[in-house]
């Protein structure tokens, strides 16, 4: 079964995860694009790209997707004078040349059909050799555009990755120095020439277009200013929101502290340091929930059984058996469990590991497992809420939620205009009060009262002397005991072994309180073993699990529908 599971994820993530996973390991180092303009309108472009293998490889890719209107033809491959294999489907090339750890340099030549535009008064190459669908990096990317003989008059620019790396030559030639190009970005250039260099070219319109390529142009340096005009307020702005922001809600903080730390230490004042097991405000279980982030364990599962032990609702048999004894003056949590244990579980008013052992194997019980845990946890929330423990402090947290929104543009607004500097301590202090809106729930002073009391029991009853602890009622050592077992601290649970295995329980007329249906005996440390162990595992067995999965894809995002990018097989 385990064997089939494994094989079956393995196959699994294979087909899931993307094939780039699994990819050969490369490099894309240099890259030149030599684009030679004809005077038909013809575009001769030859390619040559520098690859740094690691391990294995099949040879490279190159994706051409055309714009509009165009085509790609006669694409070949060569590495020196030997022309290379290739595998074309749609617009994918594969280039077969297999080798291991090498770096090679490998042409490309292809013609793009088409590839200038020509006007009345103007004649442009508007071109992506690249878009968002690459997946690989350039490294050093440098493309000329060479028109069909020398000329002065030329317009040039591009977008994106483009922008302002374009230098005209003397002979009225263009190179766009890149340098590293990230993957999936774009980066059209757009070349504009006089169209009497295109006189064998056919007339794209009638429409003159100078104009509007000088203007389009134009544009791009006016977003350009606007651009870091605005970057440059947005900084001025992120300058004084976020020491704002911040010293607002640092107060917000310190406020909360103080308050907290006045209550805390008149809290203290009035404990009775005599005391060493608080006084009972909740009951047994929910004392512990409360006092353990609200979770409901197997330890807990354990605790509160014991504590219908100590009760006198339940009595404890031999071979970990458990007898319901009277459900009279149940609380809420306890009708549920003993529900759960009792009636669901067990039989005839008796619950045994062997009950719970044989309940769980049985998928069909699972989900109604799992749902009086959950109503347990309800129940002993409801005791929580009940007690008036938490101030209300709705309003308060609505606000502080709110006034996060501030905040929200900014997050957009700074990483559009590349201000990261801004964006993370904004989008920090966005969680933060998020965070803080969501998690604030200030104690009452009962709250606050049994908060402080049962932490201070957890260290003082780590070094309770011997004679202290034989001062304790049978009560007090019990919910000692029972508190000890449910808050999953190994050093409280270390001690009390060490404290139940050194006395015995005392008889009846000794000290034995009445009221109370149990002593302390060694026994218990069986038991409770026993029972948080048994939950542990029927937690495991139903507990419940979930998968996802994800995929992703990519098209041509240039000009004209156009564009392409590199890899390896």
């Amino acid at each position: 079964m385990g064997k089939r599971f494994i094989a079956f994820i393995t196959v699994l993530v294979f087909f899931l995860l993307p094939t780039q996973v699994f990819a050969v390991d490369y490099s894309i180092t240099d890259v030149e694009i030599d684009a030679k303009l004809q005077s038909n309108g013809d575009v001769f472009v030859k390619e040559t790209h520098t690859y740094a293998f690691k391990g294995e490889f099949g040879g490279i890719i190159r994706e051409l997707i055309p714009k509009q209107g165009t085509d790609i033809v006669q694409f070949e491959a060569f590495e020196g004078n030997t022309e290379l294999k290739i595998e074309t489907n749609k617009f994918e090339h594969r280039i077969h040349r297999s080798g291991k750890d090498e770096t090679i340099v490998v042409e490309l030549y292809y013609v793009i059909q088409n590839g200038v535009d020509v006007y009345p008064d103007v004649a442009e190459f508007y071109w992506p050799f690249f878009d968002r669908s690459n997946e690989s990096m350039y490294e050093n990317l440098v493309v000329t555009v060479i028109p069909p003989e020398s000329t002065k008059n030329v317009i040039a620019f591009g977008y994106d990755e483009a922008y302002e790396k374009e230098v005209v030559q003397q002979d009225g030639s263009v190179k766009y120095k890149f340098g590293t190009v990230p993957r999936k970005t774009n980066g059209d250039i757009r070349v504009a020439y006089e169209p009497s260099l295109f006189t064998e070219a056919t007339i794209t319109s009638n429409k003159p277009m100078r104009d509007e390529i000088v203007a389009a142009k134009q544009q791009l340096l006016d977003d350009a200013i606007a651009f870091e005009e605005t970057r440059e307020a947005l900084a001025n702005i992120a300058y004084f929101l976020i020491p704002i922001f911040s010293f607002i809600l640092l107060l917000l903080f310190v406020r909360n502290w103080l308050q907290a730390k006045t209550k805390r230490e008149a809290i203290n004042r009035e404990l009775d340091l005599n005391r060493y097991v608080p006084e009972q405000v909740l009951s047994m279980p929910t004392t512990i929930f409360y006092s353990y982030y609200q979770q409901l364990t197997p330890e807990l599962i354990a605790a509160t059984l014991l504590d219908l032990v100590r009760k006198g609702h339940v009595k404890t048999l031999e071979d970990h058996r458990f007898r319901l004894v009277n459900r009279k003056d149940l609380q809420e949590h306890e009708t549920i469990f003993i529900e759960w244990l009792f009636d669901e579980m067990g039989h005839d008013g008796e619950f045994s590991f062997n009950d719970l052992t044989a309940y769980t194997k049985k998928k069909k019980n699972h989900e109604k497992y799992q749902s009086y845990y959950t109503k347990i946890s309800q129940a002993l929330r409801n005791e929580i809420k009940e007690a008036d423990l938490y101030k209300k402090s709705g309003k308060y947290r609505w606000m502080i939620a709110l006034s996060s929104l501030i905040l929200l543009p900014f997050l957009v607004l700074f990483i559009a205009y590349d201000l990261i500097g801004a964006f993370v301590p904004t989008l920090f202090l966005f969680f933060t009060t998020i965070i803080y809106a969501i998690a604030y729930h200030p104690k009452t002073w009962v709250g606050a009262k049994i908060t402080y009391e049962w932490r201070t029991f957890r260290k003082r009853f780590k070094n309770i002397p011997t004679n202290a602890w034989q001062a304790l009622t049978e009560d007090e050592k019990m919910r000692a005991f029972i508190f000890c077992l449910g808050i999953k601290e190994k050093s409280l649970q270390k001690k009390n072994e060490t404290l139940i295995k050194a006395f015995k329980s005392p008889v009846i007329g000794t000290g034995h309180d009445p009221s109370y249906a149990y002593s302390i005996d060694p026994s218990l440390l069986l038991i409770a073993a026993a029972v948080s162990t048994n939950f542990k595992r029927a937690n495991t067995t139903t507990a419940e699990s979930g998968s996802g999965s994800s995929s992703s894809g990519g098209g041509g995002g240039g000009v004209g529908g156009g564009g392409g990018g590199s890899g390896a097989f």
